[in-house]
């Protein structure tokens, strides 16, 4: 469904469609995507607290019509990715995506890296920063050394040694095994959902499903509906999917492991 602005302005979007929406200027440049699960009423919100500048250059409005509402917060996660609106700050993919990774170091000490993503990461970001800040929250959750983690690059003990809030793994002063046992409750705290599994769930007579290979969502769609793979795959669907389960514990209406080279 595309609408011009004066439609817009008039209200003549339906009541209660839920899905995604693009905010366009006159050359069908792309200047935000959002989504909702009542998209008029939404719209409403943005001309009342919304961006001066955006409502200004918009000249029509496409909208997609999905049918839940953990479709639309993944399709728009993806979309946002793919065109990088120019208003849209939040889920915009950069240049060069980066990847938590882990690995054993050469005193057997296990640890995490930060690096431009391939198929072996752990955890895939759509920025360094962003990367390197959930390995610093993830560090002092679980007293892991910084720079073991090559987050602190400095010549002997950690700052967090010097603080003594690291066990002084970096100068060998926590026993491997001490240090490597609280790493694996590390990662095993990372997604709160298996590492390969298909996930569904419920909403009124819909079912979502997803596939999550790898610690990464795979694909998603909704049941005799819709099927998108993952062409832009970060933390955030992860992200999505955890909230909303959060948010949500009664709606999952099932969680069944896989081998990772299983695809619904």
């Amino acid at each position: 469904m595309i609408f011009d602005k004066h439609q817009v302005l008039r209200k003549c979007i339906p009541d209660k469609i839920v899905g995604i929406y693009y905010f366009m200027d006159a050359q069908d440049n792309i200047l935000y995507i959002g989504k909702s699960i009542n998209i008029k009423k939404r719209i409403d919100q943005h001309f009342k607290t919304g961006r001066k500048r955006m409502l200004a250059a918009f000249e029509k409005l496409k909208i997609k019509k999905l049918h839940t509402e953990l479709e639309a917060l993944l399709l728009e996660s993806q979309e946002i990715k793919r065109y990088t609106p120019r208003y849209n700050r939040r889920l915009r993919r950069s240049r060069n995506s980066f990847s938590i990774f882990q690995k054993v170091n050469k005193y057997s000490y296990l640890v995490y890296y930060v690096a431009e993503t391939n198929p072996s990461s752990l955890l895939n970001f759509m920025g360094k920063r962003q990367a390197l800040s959930f390995l610093g929250r993830l560090s002092n959750r679980f007293t892991l050394c910084e720079k073991l983690n090559g987050l602190d690059f400095s010549t002997k003990s950690c700052f967090k040694y010097q603080l003594k809030s690291c066990n002084g793994a970096c100068v060998g002063k926590e026993s491997v095994d001490s240090y490597n046992q609280r790493f694996e409750e590390s990662l095993s705290s990372l997604f709160e959902l298996p590492t390969n599994c298909n996930l569904v769930f419920r909403e009124g007579k819909l079912e979502t499903h997803l596939t999550i290979s790898n610690n990464q969502l795979s694909q998603f769609g909704v049941k005799g509906k819709s099927e998108y793979p993952i062409e832009f795959s970060s933390y955030d669907e992860m992200r999505i999917i955890i909230t909303y389960q959060k948010k949500n514990p009664k709606k999952l209406l099932s969680m069944q492991p896989h081998s990772k080279n299983t695809h619904k």
